[in-house]
């Protein structure tokens, strides 16, 4: 039979194995048989886990814990402002959205951190500029290649036997990942290292890569590679499949890929770092029930997956992380949305995170020449206690020397 190259590229596409930053396939067949044995991951001093969390497209802070407290917010936002009747209190101050139940109730269970006037010095607006600054790790003034996560790899993990090192759940492999020996699966596939198409689609491909006597040597390694990949997918399928979870998941794509996530983490695939997205908060116009509903989505997906990582006993090991590229803009806009901002806030949960408010709340009545909020906190210091005092790492090695980690957000 001839095998076209184009069936190849399909297929690692398939398998989610082909990304720009990808692993290559010998590597992780070998790789892959010798990972499936152990957990935690060798190589590696403890089992630690980082989950971020992207809310793509620059959620509106000030919606999202809203400042009841100050006048000036509803004097900019007359429309989209959320009455102090229907805030969910924390303080006399402020409090989450109408919608986000489900991590009051985490707040209140004391599993939940807060880090406000999140942003950096001389802030871009663009969306594509902004989200590589958050996954480079770099100042708004340095254009680098290589992301936070992937400099960490290099510099910390080289004996670490896995090619999942980490995982993206989405459909593009995120520049954090990016370093000289990158070890990233990207699964656009919610079912993990499962086909699209299903079992037929499958049985297809096994048949195209079934090992034969060639000539072609090329082709020969090609076949014995896509089948011995096969082979690992379906091994670490069905580790997957067969662990249970302890809460409900809404049926949407975001929770149920944090189910996934959760499931991988319980069966303890060898992954070190995690990557997910919720897309959709680029709110333009319209914004105050499209917003609304996201809200209700990112609140009650990641307080089961919190409360099912506490439940599989398996939360102390796993820190959750959320980041924006950027908040909105304080005024509403005459399309009853919010135009690009800068300072946002992050979630914490988990791991060895201290729950309740650091940083310093962001000033409403001190705006900058276009009305957007000054940053108090440098999303590079909260990424440099991450390396340090939760993944054990040196920060100076992996981000800007100058960027001391953010005190008291980690024990």
């Amino acid at each position: 039979m001839a095998i076209s190259l184009s069936s190849r590229r399909e297929f690692l596409k398939q398998a989610g194995l082909l990304t720009a930053w990808s692993l290559t396939l010998p590597q992780f067949v070998v790789q892959s048989r010798q990972a499936l044995a152990h957990a935690p991951i060798e190589g590696l001093p403890d089992d630690r886990i980082l989950v971020l969390v992207q809310l793509a497209g620059g959620n509106d802070g000030l919606n999202t814990l809203v400042p009841y407290g100050d006048d000036l917010y509803y004097k900019a936002r007359p429309k989209l402002s959320v009455a102090p009747q229907d805030v969910l209190k924390i303080d006399d101050y402020c409090g989450f959205h109408s919608e986000m139940y489900a991590l009051r109730e985490l707040w209140e269970d004391g599993l939940l951190s807060l880090i406000q006037g999140v942003g950096y010095p001389n802030p871009d607006r663009s969306h594509f500029r902004s989200t590589e600054i958050w996954e480079t790790g770099s100042g708004s003034e340095k254009n680098i290649a290589s992301g936070w996560i992937g400099r960490y790899f290099d510099s910390e993990c080289s004996k670490a036997v896995t090619p999942t090192l980490g995982v993206q759940l989405g459909e593009r492999t995120a520049q954090t990942f990016a370093g000289d020996h990158p070890r990233v699966v990207t699964l656009s596939n919610p079912q993990l290292f499962q086909f699209s198409g299903g079992s037929a689609r499958e049985d297809e491909l096994a048949k195209v890569h079934v090992p034969s006597v060639s000539a072609n040597s090329s082709l020969a390694f090609l076949q014995r590679t896509g089948n011995d990949v096969l082979s690992v997918s379906r091994q670490l399928s069905e580790k997957v499949r067969l662990q249970p979870t302890t809460r409900d998941y809404l049926p949407y794509q975001f929770s149920q890929t944090l189910r996934l996530v959760a499931k991988m983490i319980a069966a303890e695939v060898p992954t070190r770092v995690y990557y997910v997205s919720l897309p959709g908060f680029d709110h333009h116009a319209t914004q105050k029930m499209r917003h609304a509903m996201l809200l209700q989505e990112l609140s009650e997906s990641l307080s089961s997956f919190v409360r099912d990582l506490k439940n599989l006993g398996h939360l102390d090991r796993t820190l959750v992380v959320t980041f924006s590229e950027f908040g909105r803009r304080v005024a509403e806009n005459q399309s009853e949305g919010t135009d690009h901002g800068t300072a946002n806030l992050m979630f914490m949960a988990g791991g060895t995170s201290r729950a309740g408010f650091h940083g310093t709340r962001s000033d409403l009545s001190r705006l900058d020449d276009v009305g957007d909020l000054h940053h108090t906190t440098d999303f590079r210091s909260v990424y440099a206690s991450i390396l340090k005092d939760w993944l054990g790492a040196n920060p100076a090695g992996i981000l800007d020397p100058s960027i001391l980690p953010m005190a008291g957000i980690l024990g």
